[in-house]
């Protein structure tokens, strides 16, 4: 046999076998291959029952500012201290189209809170709250203020309220969130807030004095004209901005 056809043919049989055993064993002929995208994991299932009672801390941050809510903005600007609870299904402080309870009307109108605090002894007294909730607002300059609270399975709905001063009647406020949902502890959420109006005063801007609602309306989101403050469901007409948020991070 001719060397030469003899080498060539003992070269075509090694490129086939390199190959062969480069496929086999996974290789690539490519460098350039992009790896698959995944989506991390935050927090991997726990074989273990959820805690029947956990802790959450509670940031309230304040946007309220001339430049976000230009329309008739007031001087003095700052939130009333808040006032809330733990409950169930039953333990609510305010429902949005139902008349203020009186606790709610003196928290929206002046800040006052212990006609509210009052009616929430009265709420866990029938057994449908645990934990109420007593804490500092945010003053005048002031951006946040941050607190903890508990919550339960037997009552993992959250409501809390501030009045938004000066003002007629109007306040922000978690109204009934859920923290335990499939059996889960929820780890962290943020609620952008919106401006409720308690129906107890017709007063139309931040700084209008008293006139009281008679008889009183029910609790809606604030809507107002341009000209007094320019909010359109709780939030500003003109720039679309939320007068603050809260954020709750469930403590490990």
């Amino acid at each position: 046999m001719n060397p030469s056809v003899t080498m060539n043919k003992l070269i075509q049989f090694s490129t086939v076998l390199s190959f062969t055993l480069l496929n086999a064993c996974g290789g690539s002929s490519s460098s350039n291959s992009t790896p698959e995208t995944t989506t991390p994991t935050t927090t991997p299932p726990s074989s273990t029952a959820p805690a029947d009672t956990v802790t959450y801390e509670l940031t309230f941050t304040q946007e309220w500012t001339a430049a976000n809510f230009a329309t008739n903005y007031p001087s003095g600007t700052h939130f009333s201290p808040l006032v809330g609870l733990t409950h169930n299904l039953e333990g609510g402080i305010f429902k949005r189209d139902e008349v203020a309870s009186p606790g709610i009307v003196l928290m929206a109108e002046t800040g006052g809170k212990s006609t509210l605090k009052n009616e929430i002894s009265d709420i866990q007294n029938a057994g449908h709250s645990n934990y109420l909730i007593d804490e500092l607002g945010i003053s005048n300059g002031s951006q946040s203020v941050a607190f903890t609270f508990e919550a339960s399975q037997d009552f993992p709905l959250l409501s809390v309220v501030s009045m938004i001063a000066p003002s007629p009647d109007w306040f922000v406020a978690i109204n009934s969130l859920s923290l335990f949902n499939d059996n889960a502890w929820v780890e962290s959420q943020t609620i952008e807030l919106k401006v409720y109006d308690a129906g107890s005063d017709s007063g139309l801007r931040f700084s209008s004095g008293n006139l009281a609602t008679d008889p009183a309306e029910p609790i809606t989101l604030l809507s107002s004209e341009r000209d007094d403050t320019d909010f359109a469901e709780g939030i500003h007409h003109q720039t679309g901005k939320h007068i603050g948020y809260v954020e709750i991070k469930l403590m490990q």
